[in-house]
């Protein structure tokens, strides 16, 4: 089996091939110091004003849709339907109220949850 870090839950990593140094008693006094610190913040080149490359697009967007289009909905928010009573809504699966909401529904319709419609 695989271990796991008890504070994480994630697989430790596995062993490394070389041994490591065993830790050392007390903290060290000197340790590595990969650079100097500055007295001041480094000098980099300002932002340039226009983009770095003038490339026109290559082509244009696509025109807009004529409906609305919808993301994969998970199944609870596809089984939303329209219909003056549940029945009315299971029976004839008219239209989609994925958003739950009455106001996506057709005059004085309500939308209604865990329909077995499709479509």
């Amino acid at each position: 089996g695989t271990t796991c870090d008890a504070r994480t839950h994630t697989p430790t990593p596995p062993p490394t091939r070389r041994p490591t140094k065993p830790p050392t008693e007390f903290p060290t006094l000197n340790p590595t110091v990969s650079a100097s610190p500055t007295d001041k913040p480094t000098e980099t080149m300002p932002p340039s004003n226009e983009p770095t490359e003038q490339i026109p697009t290559r082509s244009p967007t696509q025109s807009p849709t004529k409906r609305p289009t919808y993301a994969p909905m998970p199944s609870l928010m596809s089984s939303f339907f329209c219909g003056s009573s549940w029945d009315d809504a299971i029976n004839n699966c008219k239209k989609r109220c994925p958003s739950s909401d009455d106001s996506e529904c057709p005059f004085d319709e309500h939308c209604y949850s865990l329909t077995p419609c499709t479509e």
